[in-house]
């Protein structure tokens, strides 16, 4: 007993840690309780009134949300930002780890390298604005009809598949970053891993599948999430860019319904509602997904 209270008392934090503590972590604490957690009580308790931003409150209780669960529009965009979010996260994962592997397996040099992780990074310092509209041109200039050889349909490319476009684009955006990622991973392999693996005749694939991938599995783990808490507004912003208004085009994600109810109906306790489901369907995507890796970790 006496050697378990020793224990915690060596365990208990100083004066000294307590002061740091204060100063380092009491601010951003505040500022994070501030600028998140009272906006969401606050969206949470506005979700349950009908409410237009201003003037009186009526309470509905949870009619708002009875509503947006039988809306075929919201269904709808739930759909589209699921199947952006997995094909995304597939070819976000797969090009960064590509990527990350070639420059620091394949035996480049220095110029070569730096290079290459510029040519890579670039995306990531460009304006969403400027890059949607590139990407708008490229495709309604019929730029992509002259390099693929394949004919322009009635509406446009991005009239006629908004879904891959945008899924393709908002996924050349976010490989640079994450790749930069993976690079320091792959740098803090030990690289007498890869000498003994060589020693026993494993090739490159090989290599790959059992020193590498299992490696950096905290990281793929962190792009993954990274990818799905920055769901609603990287998916809005290039719907908007892209398409504009998007319920007319019969395309919506769940951030633009939110933006659309909120800002253009002035229905701000049912946008509220929705942001409410969407932080759910957020949570749960989030933990399953960490759930599923950090039990591959420890397997």
């Amino acid at each position: 007993m006496n050697k378990k209270k020793t224990q915690l008392r060596k365990h208990r934090p100083t004066a000294e840690q307590w002061r740091f503590m204060l100063i380092f972590g009491l601010p951003p604490l505040l500022l994070f309780t501030f600028f998140t957690v009272v906006p969401m009580i606050q969206a949470a308790y506005t979700s349950l009134f009908d409410y237009s931003g201003y003037g009186d409150m009526t309470w509905v209780g949870l009619d708002n949300y009875r509503t947006i669960l039988t809306d075929s529009v919201f269904h709808q965009a739930v759909i589209n930002d699921v199947l952006i979010l997995i094909f995304k996260t597939i070819i976000v994962l797969v090009l960064s780890v590509l990527f990350a592997v070639s420059i620091t397996r394949l035996r480049f040099k220095k110029a070569e390298t730096n290079f290459l992780r510029f040519i890579y990074y670039l995306p990531n310092i460009l304006s969403v604005v400027v890059i949607a509209k590139v990407w708008k041109y490229f495709f309604d200039l019929e730029l992509f009809s002259v390099v693929s050889g394949l004919e322009t349909p009635e509406n446009g490319w991005v009239g006629t598949y908004p879904l891959p476009i945008i899924t393709f684009v908002a996924s050349w955006c976010g490989v640079g970053a994450f790749m930069i990622i993976l690079i320091a991973a792959i740098n803090n392999i030990p690289k007498e891993r890869y000498e003994a693996a060589e020693l026993d005749g494993a090739g490159q694939f090989r290599q790959l599948f059992n020193i590498t991938l299992p490696a950096v599995l905290p990281q793929i783990r962190y792009i993954a999430i990274t990818i799905i808490t920055s769901l609603v507004p990287s998916n809005m912003n290039f719907v908007k860019l892209f398409i504009g208004e998007a319920e007319s085009s019969g395309f919506m994600v769940m951030g633009l319904y939110e933006y659309n109810n909120a800002f253009t109906y002035y229905k701000l306790g049912y946008a509220n509602a929705a942001a409410v489901l969407l932080m759910f369907i957020v949570l749960i995507l989030s933990y399953t997904l960490n759930y599923g890796i950090t039990r591959k970790e420890r397997q």
